[in-house]
């Protein structure tokens, strides 16, 4: 061990060379193995087309709701005009999609929070989320769908949300 500090110390006082040790390099995967078998399953039953192609629906049929023939909508918080060009970023789940499949597309399963107020960036959080005026719509909306959840997807339901839901009248 003792040779290896004193060579590091003459290594820094410059005495002796560096050695140039070749490390191979590995490039790092773009998808994981699991993810590739999964993209690769999805491929071939075509679920994930016929769920883009869902959800698709879904946003366009909030926005003829909530926008109709007008340029402008407002945030269900603040009141900001929301431009209809903005509507699927306006458009904020309230439970997400990715966790929650089965209710992804549902009609309750949304609020029109404007991104650019910051409005949207408030629900990510149960915390902030709560303290919005648009919570007890929120919470009414995520009671009624829960009984329709399936079993598996329960599980992602936080004890801090279910928490606040039993505290909303």
């Amino acid at each position: 061990m003792s040779d290896y500090f004193e060579r590091m110390k003459l290594i820094k006082l410059g005495l002796l060379p560096k050695e140039a040790v070749a490390k191979e390099k590995k490039p790092l995967k773009k998808v994981s193995d699991k993810k590739a078998a999964e993209m690769k399953e999805q491929k071939a039953t075509g679920v994930k087309e016929a769920s883009k192609l869902e959800l698709d629906v879904w946003f366009s049929n909030i926005k003829d709701k909530h926008w109709g023939a007008s340029n402008y909508s407002r945030c269900m918080e603040c009141g900001t005009e929301i431009h209809i060009d903005y509507s699927r970023h306006a458009t904020a789940h309230l439970l997400p999609k990715k966790l929650f499949k089965s209710v992804a597309t549902h009609e309750l399963n949304y609020l029109i929070l404007g991104a650019h107020c910051g409005c949207h960036e408030k629900t990510h959080r149960v915390d902030k989320f709560v303290t919005m005026t648009i919570w007890p719509e929120a919470a009414r909306r995520i009671k009624e769908m829960m009984p329709s959840l399936p079993f598996d997807e329960l599980k992602y339901l936080s004890s801090q949300l279910l928490t606040a839901l039993d505290n909303t009248p």
